[in-house]
């Protein structure tokens, strides 16, 4: 087969400037996979003559593509062996290079190098140890956050994450982090925060009612999420009141499992997750998708980008959607409008600033807030069908998102970055509704009832902001890095409520659609709370042998909280320091070993002690040893992990002043710190290209969790000693998919498939039990290239009809059969 010559062309005039990458972090062997977007370079500045350098900005795509545009922006020629590239895909690159700089990047993991010629051309050829079958090692290349991106990569593989503040390789990063990359979601259809997160590996979820969902991992509830690296908190990170964030808006899903409280300062040991924003491309895009799925459902998305003037140093990006849909159970359908804008502004060739927004709506009708199917009084199922729905006509929950955002960036040379980020949101919700409660006879059917409940009024705001400043620098003859800097999260919640637990409205079980149950008028409880968490933190990353990185760093944290409308309610939290640290061992040019520390405070200071002072903090500490690998070019990652959580000073009754507690607003009892949880266990994972053609994902959890010390009133050992202190989380967690485009003839064809599987769980409802037993859920998809534009996507999720509840505290049945259509164009 003959070799493709590609073209000698004039350097394009599209331009960023810019003089270094943004946020670099620590120097590692780079395997990249990415996809097929144009690219675009900027036209020298005098500066750039004198070095040999100059700025480009070369999307990720396809290795042959990427090779073309880069030396079409760079003004030469190169040859390519077809053979070599492949199905093979490049890194995007996003900064200053010279000529040679720039196909080593784009090569980085390749097994490939470039050679130049005479009449300034080039000629790609494989390394010696690749050509014999081997893994070559490579010279390091940085990371950056830019770099980072999966979108149009068409890999389950990341190159790295930015939720340690730095652009990291994972194997850098010495906890376990999942990254869902933008292609994983779109082949299986992931479109909401649950949707996503019930595919990661290791953690699991209760669901509470409407659209409200409690994501656990090793046994602790996730209470604070962020976005782009600043923290959202808890209620306006997850379903902000309801409000799943639509998945089209972000590149990523950063989760990392364990301790978080060197990001966050306060929270459970759990772990956290990041969610990254997709930013405008320098090239025009446009993606449009069309969506039809079972009970009745409907979804339109556009996402369009490009640059705004000729120099391309201004540039946006749109995406909207809009969903309708009805669900399984009946007389409940939701409909849900949704924008995301952002600007990007090159305002010198160090200096970026970004501009962006999000609006959301959510109203859901016929749902009941809170409570799924009720159980029998003997706690075996009822055997209710699936589509059994108690919600009255009349009953609504309703919920609008706004959120905006800023980011300046400015590079002070190749080495040092400082950057600062900030977001406002706010939403407002209302509801009018039942909760379904207690259990039935399973004789008579009697005995279960429910509860009118309503919301005339909720608001929630969050204000954040984190600034840091990320550089290198040189000690002992090594390459070290740093990153310090500092945040605040301040949550400002009203609400108006009203629960009518005094009148019980029997429910009748052999009637799901009864009538006559009229919508309630009660007076509100009300609560204006305010809570601030502020801390400044550090990272030091040092390079103390060749194959060792140790990683040391801490955070100083101050939480304060108050509701105004609750005399006694405050409390604060104030020098809280959170210590990290961590050891990296690079055992082989593709294998990393590691050891971690890292802990995590959970304010308790709402109870009070006899002496009237706030109780001091429970502390989650999270040990863990693993190994990661980068496989096949790095377009393969691994890892194993063991781990123990231990969760000491949990909140305890004060024997001696269990009731009337004179420290206590409210006259309740006291407490004292002194109770203690652990959870250990073990995580395995792959994620990427298998072999070519062929993308996976695979998760396996085993998680063992318990209370070792819990004590009633009088002093004496509860029986939840010896339990688990989250009946929710499966002691086995294991998680599957993949994809395959077919070879040959049939390559317009690509079939994946995938498995959810759990162990069983259960929960206490008073004295009854419930349990799920355990189950595996199978879904599968198959597409269809109609031409280079233009393809169509059948998904089957739970294939094989199974029954569940996934969450047994609340009866709540997972989702039957269903299917969706989908048509996808990009342009």
């Amino acid at each position: 087969m003959a070799h493709r010559r590609l073209p000698r062309r004039t350097a394009g005039l599209h331009s960023r400037g810019r003089l270094a990458h943004a946020v670099q972090g620590a120097l590692i062997a780079l395997a990249c996979s990415s996809g097929a977007l144009h690219a675009t370079a900027s036209a020298q500045t005098p500066a750039a003559q004198a070095d040999g350098r100059q700025a480009y900005r070369i999307a990720a795509g396809p290795l042959d593509e990427a090779l073309a545009n880069f030396a079409s922006a760079a003004g030469v020629s190169v040859t390519v062996p077809p053979q070599l590239v492949r199905g093979k895909s490049s890194a995007d690159i996003d900064g200053r290079y010279t000529v040679e700089e720039g196909f080593a990047r784009l090569l980085a993991g390749s097994g490939l190098y470039v050679e130049a010629v005479p009449g300034g051309a080039y000629v790609v050829h494989r390394l010696p140890d690749a050509q014999g079958g081997g893994v070559s090692t490579l010279p390091a290349v940085t990371v950056t956050a830019r770099g980072l991106s999966t979108e149009g990569s068409h890999s389950y593989a990341a190159p790295g994450a930015s939720i340690m503040k730095s652009a990291e390789s994972l194997r850098d990063i010495p906890q376990s982090v999942t990254v869902v990359t933008r292609q994983r979601m779109d082949d299986f259809n992931l479109n909401s925060l649950e949707d996503v997160l019930s595919q990661t590996t290791g953690l699991s979820l209760e669901t509470l009612g409407a659209g409200n969902k409690l994501f656990v991992a090793r046994g602790f509830e996730i209470r604070n999420m962020q976005v782009d690296g600043v923290s959202k908190g808890f209620w306006g990170g997850t379903s902000a009141m309801g409000i799943q964030p639509d998945m089209a808006m972000y590149d990523r899903v950063e989760v990392l499992r364990g301790a978080a409280g060197l990001l966050l300062g306060n929270g459970t040991p759990g772990g956290t997750v990041n969610f990254v924003r997709k930013r405008p491309l320098a090239e025009t895009y446009v993606g449009v998708e069309a969506q039809a799925g079972s009970w009745d459902y409907y979804r339109t998305m556009l996402d369009a980008t490009g640059p705004l003037n000729a120099d391309g140093s201004l540039r946006a990006r749109a995406v909207a959607s809009y969903e309708d849909r009805g669900y399984y159970t009946s007389k409940t359908e939701t409909r849900q409008p949704f924008f995301y804008g952002v600007l990007e502004y090159d305002i010198t060739p160090q200096t970026q600033l970004t501009l962006g927004g999000r609006y959301q709506h959510f109203r859901k009708d016929g749902a009941y807030w809170y409570g799924g199917l009720p159980s029998s009084t003997d706690g075996s199922d009822l055997t209710l069908k699936r589509s059994t729905s108690f919600g009255p006509s009349w009953a609504y929950y309703k919920a609008e998102t706004q959120e905006y955002f800023a980011e300046a960036r400015h590079d002070f040379n190749d080495r040092w970055t400082f950057k600062v980020a900030g977001t406002y949101q706010k939403t407002q919700r209302s509801d009018s509704t039942l909760w379904v409660r207690g259990n039935a006879d399973p004789q008579t059917l009697t005995g279960a009832y429910l509860i009118a409940s309503a919301t005339p009024r909720e608001q929630l705001e969050t204000k954040a902001i984190d600034a840091n400043v990320t550089g290198k620098f040189d000690m002992f003859g090594r390459k070290h890095t740093v990153v310090l800097g500092a945040n605040r999260l301040e949550e400002l919640g009203k609400s108006a409520n009203v629960y009518d637990f005094a009148n019980r409205i029997p429910l009748d079980l052999s009637n799901p659609h009864q009538v006559g149950v009229a919508e309630k008028d009660l007076e509100p409880n009300l609560s204006d709370e305010r809570t601030v968490s502020q801390g400044v933190y550090g990272t030091l990353r040092l390079q103390v042998a060749d194959p060792v990185k140790l990683v040391l760093g801490g955070r100083l944290s101050w939480y304060d909280y108050k509701d105004r409308l609750a005399p006694g309610s405050a409390f604060k939290q104030t020098r809280e320091f959170t210590p990290y640290a961590g050891v990296l061992v690079d055992v082989t040019p593709q294998w990393t070993a590691y050891a971690s520390y890292a802990d995590i405070f959970e304010p308790q200071s709402g109870n009070k002690t006899v002496s009237g002072s706030p109780l001091q903090p429970a502390i989650g500490s999270n040990y863990e040893l693993g190994i990661k690998g980068e496989l096949l070019d790095g377009r393969l990652n691994t890892s194993l992990a063991v781990f123990y959580i231990r969760q000491n000073d949990r909140a305890m009754v004060d024997p001696d002043n269990a009731t009337g507690c004179p420290g206590s607003a409210s006259g309740g009892p006291c407490y004292v710190n002194g109770g203690k949880v652990e959870s250990k266990g073990i995580e395995t994972e792959v994620n990427g290209e298998i072999v070519p053609g062929l993308q996976a994902w695979l998760g396996y959890t085993y998680n063992n969790q318990v209370y070792l010390k819990d004590r009633d009133s009088t002093g004496q050992a509860t029986s939840n000693e010896g339990q688990a202190f989250s009946s929710i989380t499966p002691r086995h967690i294991f998680r599957a998919g993949a994809s395959y485009r077919l070879p040959g003839d049939f390559n317009k064809f690509t079939v994946g498939a995938g498995v959810t599987a759990q162990s069983k769980t259960g929960y206490y409802s008073g004295d009854i039990w419930r349990q799920q037993t355990g189950y595996a859920i199978w879904n599968a998809f198959a597409r269809y290239q109609i031409d280079p534009r233009w393809s169509l996507s059948l998904n089957v999720d739970n294939l094989f009809d199974r029954v569940y509840y996934t969450s047994p505290g609340q009866n709540v049945y997972g989702e039957p059969r269903s299917a969706m259509l989908t048509l996808r164009g990009q342009f």
